[in-house]
């Protein structure tokens, strides 16, 4: 990089105020000025200073990133990151699976740091940040904002700033300067699953003529336990009723990895009356639904007298079904499409139905049989508590 030059601070006769400058030529041959107003010489001089120092140590790059708003990083981040995703031969080599969802959450981001340059947010906002938005109520249905999703927020927002840093315009991202603002062992685990009679129930409300069109929807999320996005985006081509199976194609999986899931008959023949319905267009959606069902599902489950339980929650319901029909864990990771065991496990849920088929379980124990032919010995039957020695006044 060609040498800096030292810079000026001259008094401005016309505006009336001090004013340090530096001029220099970055490795490329462009020329740059940087000028910013000043209470005193003495003051500028030491800005003059600090720009010299910062270009000979970070670049061109940062000297101009001084007054960067985060309105403007996000904008930077949003053109680079958060992008529609692009696949080759079935593997994400670009872009953002949720670029959607992602820029939404960037939007509220906006809406709280804007303004605020990016060289001034501190940990402290960031604790700020996170008490705010956690006592801010969702928009759509005003309840109460979850720690998971403030935590997803805030992991976004560290995403940005690391960017900064990347990109040269931050030296250091404030939240290595804090730690345990994002806690997942504040989050609350789902445990929900519908047991028998609660899908049977479900079902049959999904047979009214008005929600009809989400039968078999929730029908193949009990039977394949498939996440909501990848059914929605199922294709007439992704399915082979003759053999009875679906494929989850890479570009919709959320794991970027495709899978095979074979159906249950009567999973079948419901898809197969959607084909003859439909006319199985092989780059058609399967259930033919492109916005929300979220009023026929809610509609449904008021029906069925289902309470707290979201559709996500099949998915939950199907895995644990899984593994009580004595399917091994290992293929059902394949199945679901789940790579991490400990991400796995928490799909695997009570309920009462599910208790009670293993204490049915526990009474086949071999063991009790012979237990109960063992006499206890004497000095075993009169043993308690040891004494307690006598408190001390």
């Amino acid at each position: 990089m060609p040498r800096p030059r030292t810079g000026s601070v001259k008094w401005n006769k016309k505006r009336k105020y001090w004013e340090a400058r530096l001029d220099w030529t970055d490795d490329k041959g462009k020329e740059h000025c940087r000028k910013r107003r000043v209470e005193s010489k003495s003051e500028g001089n030491q800005t003059v200073k600090k720009w010299v120092h910062d270009l000979e140590e970070q670049g061109s790059e940062f000297i101009h990133a001084d007054r960067m708003t985060f309105e403007r990083l996000a904008k930077e981040y949003e053109k680079d990151r958060l992008i529609e995703p692009v696949y080759k031969d079935g593997v994400k080599v670009l872009g953002l699976r949720d670029w959607k969802g992602q820029r939404n959450r960037l939007a509220a981001l906006v809406e709280y740091f804007g303004k605020k340059r990016v060289r001034s947010i501190t940990a402290a906002d960031l604790e700020r940040y996170r008490k705010d938005r956690l006592q801010t109520p969702t928009r759509m249905r005003q309840e109460e904002r979850s720690v998971a999703d403030v935590n997803r927020s805030l992991a976004l927002l560290r995403s940005v700033l690391t960017f900064a840093v990347k990109s040269g315009w931050l030296i250091r991202n404030p939240f290595s300067m804090t730690t345990g603002i994002i806690s997942m062992a504040q989050e609350v685990t789902r445990t929900r699953a519908l047991s028998t009679d609660e899908q049977r129930r479900l079902l049959q409300a999904c047979q009214n003529p008005l929600r009809r069109h989400i039968y078999p929807l929730v029908l193949t999320a009990l039977d394949s336990g498939a996440r909501k996005n990848e059914l929605l985006t199922l294709l007439w081509r992704d399915v082979d009723a003759d053999k009875g199976l679906m494929r989850i194609t890479a570009e919709n999986a959320k794991t970027n990895v495709a899978r095979v899931i074979d159906l249950e008959p009567i999973t079948v023949a419901e898809i197969r009356k959607l084909r003859e319905l439909s006319g199985g267009d092989p780059d058609e959606r399967v259930f033919g639904i492109k916005k929300t069902f979220r009023r026929a599902w809610e509609s449904a489950m008021r029906e069925a007298e289902i309470e707290e339980a979201r559709f996500h929650d099949l998915r939950a319901t199907a895995i644990t079904t899984w593994l009580l029909r004595g399917m091994q864990t290992e293929f059902a990771m394949r199945r679901s499409g789940h790579t991490e065991p400990k991400t796995f496990q928490k799909y695997v849920r009570m309920c009462d139905e599910i208790r009670q088929k293993q204490r049915e379980q526990l009474r086949e124990w071999d063991l009790v049989a012979s237990l109960t032919s063992l006499a206890i010995a004497p000095e075993l039957a009169s043993f308690g508590e040891p004494e307690r020695p006598e408190l001390i006044n």
